[in-house]
């Protein structure tokens, strides 16, 4: 098994981690190419990456702990914690957000946004970049995917909680599920076996634009590893956080197979990808057979969809 798992990522140029889990047994874990080329680090189990919005399924968790300690109801709307939304937002709710059904535009799609993007500024400062902007249909109408909606989930966590997302989400998740390498990026702190982002130039790579992670606080600003993103995968099938009932709401499709900060597949599984500058990322999990697949690369695009998707084939070959 082991031999044919390698030899699908083998197939492709690929820089990164891969890890497939199967009723907690390792089918494969390593790691492929350099996670830093100018020091000729190479990758490891323990390397981190920028995981992009997978970060959006530990948003998603945070909100529903915070339902679960009585704070919040998911179906209240939003100007309940956040009184000073604009107008043509009253009608958001906090579902809307967590499934991507709120309307409120992806900041991406502003003009010019992503040369911005290397600027010291706030997840707040970022929201309101979009909050004159008419949103793209009446809430609960529409699937659109909204980076800006989970920053929006981050300021609701740092209000009802009383702490910041990070604080959060560390006591929270992190640390009851052991997950020590796993953190809010930031470019000013040491971090140690952090990868570099690269970008494919020609026949070679090039260093990916720097960004300032606070800004997509929320959405896509946590760092994590293969070896932290399983645990993840095993805290999530052990319902070590919150109940079967939460559980079950956090995986209910609403639109477009979007349940609360997870797609939801047709062949029973549940996933999500990242990208962010220089960074590719994947984690796909079979809910009922304990199978889970995470490809992380440090090269940005990859095929990390495709990888896992291939890998899963012969799991279950």
């Amino acid at each position: 098994m082991k031999d044919k798992l390698n030899a699908v990522v083998q197939a492709h140029n690929f820089s990164g981690v891969v890890l497939v889990v199967r009723s907690r047994e390792r089918l494969l874990a390593q790691g492929y190419g350099m996670a830093d080329l100018e020091n000729n680090v190479p990758h490891a189990l323990h390397t981190k990456f920028r995981i992009g919005s997978i970060t959006k399924t530990f948003t998603a968790m945070a909100v529903m702990i915070l339902a679960e300690q009585g704070k919040l109801q998911i179906d209240n709307l939003l100007s309940e914690y956040l009184p000073d939304i604009p107008d043509h937002w009253t009608g958001i709710t906090l579902h809307h957000l967590l499934s991507n059904t709120a309307g409120i535009r992806h900041v991406w799609e502003l003009p010019g946004f992503s040369d911005t993007m290397s600027l010291k500024a706030t997840s707040a400062e970022t929201i309101q970049k979009v909050v004159d902007r008419p949103l793209v249909a009446p809430p609960g109408t529409k699937y659109h995917y909204s980076g800006t909606g989970f920053f929006v989930l981050s300021r609701v966590i740092e209000k009802v909680s009383g702490q910041s997302y990070q604080t959060f989400l560390k006591a929270h998740i992190f640390d009851p599920i052991e997950m020590t390498d796993t953190g809010c990026d930031h470019p000013d702190p040491i971090l140690p076996h952090r990868a570099r982002g690269y970008a494919p130039a020609g026949n070679g790579v090039i260093n990916s634009p720097m960004i300032y992670m606070p800004i997509l606080t929320g959405g896509g600003n946590l760092y994590s590893t293969a070896e932290d993103l399983a645990k993840w995968d095993a805290a999530l099938g052990d319902g070590k956080l919150i109940s079967q009932a939460s559980y079950e709401q956090m995986f209910t499709p609403v639109l477009n197979n979007y349940a609360c900060g997870w797609r939801v597949v047709d062949n029973g599984s549940v996933m999500h990808g990242g990208s962010v500058s220089g960074f590719n990322t994947v984690l796909l999990r079979f809910l009922d057979d304990e199978v889970c697949v995470i490809v992380l690369s440090n090269v940005n695009p990859a095929p990390v969809k495709s990888i896992a998707q291939q890998l899963a084939a012969v799991v279950f070959a």
